[in-house]
């Protein structure tokens, strides 16, 4: 009974977990040295493998951007290429669209995490093969220590660093930097929902918006 007890509340922790925002802010910068007019209309551009993912980041961010008057657009939208072109052809872009800023998603390291869930509390019956304790062994007692001791959870999850970055237009200097870290980087619709958020909230904080 415990151990369905224990693994019901695990359950509900996860769907709680799974409910709250995917993505945490780890650090932002603000370049001191520069100080200008808000930005009025920016190109995003994000730097992911894949076509769909680079179309749903750029268009949630570019999305949420003009939610907040910024006039955002997506460079997939007059970029046709399928991955990522060159610096000749992204700044062609970047003059004709006559974009003030210029906002760079990129996802720049995963990693494997591993965390253990105890079982309970130890138990002098330790559930396998050990003879010295065996005429101590009484069926009431075993059945106890084993519902309350119960077994491990092994919990395996990828950590998804991201990094994203605005540049001023006219100077081509860094005006902000943030680092952001998500544990679900397989979804990418709201992954991007919450880092276009925590991105946009950060860049009115600032006065950049």
């Amino acid at each position: 009974m415990r151990n369905l007890i224990r693994i019901a509340v695990i359950v509900c922790l996860t769907a709680l977990l799974c409910s709250c925002a995917s993505v945490s802010v780890v650090d932002t910068w603000r370049n001191p040295s520069l100080r200008g007019n808000r930005l009025h209309k920016v190109l995003v551009v994000s730097f992911a493998r894949k076509e769909t993912s680079r179309a749903v980041s750029e268009d949630t961010l570019a999305g949420e951007l003009r939610k907040h008057g910024v006039d955002a657009v997506a460079s997939y939208s007059i970029l046709s290429q399928a991955t990522i072109p060159d610096w000749h052809a992204l700044d062609r872009a970047v003059r004709s669209t006559g974009a003030e800023g210029i906002i760079t998603v990129q996802t720049i390291k995963v990693e494997r995490q591993t965390t253990v869930q105890p079982g309970g509390v130890a138990s002098p019956y330790p559930g396998y093969w050990y003879p010295p304790a065996f005429p101590d062994w009484d069926f009431p007692g075993y059945y106890r220590s084993m519902a309350l001791y119960g077994p491990s959870y092994v919990t395996t999850y990828d950590i998804a660093t991201i990094q994203v970055n605005l540049f001023d237009v006219g100077s081509d200097k860094l005006l902000w930097a943030g680092t952001l870290q998500t544990l679900e980087p397989e979804n990418v619709t709201k992954v991007g929902k919450d880092l276009a958020d925590k991105v946009v909230k950060s860049l009115q904080k600032e006065r950049l918006i």
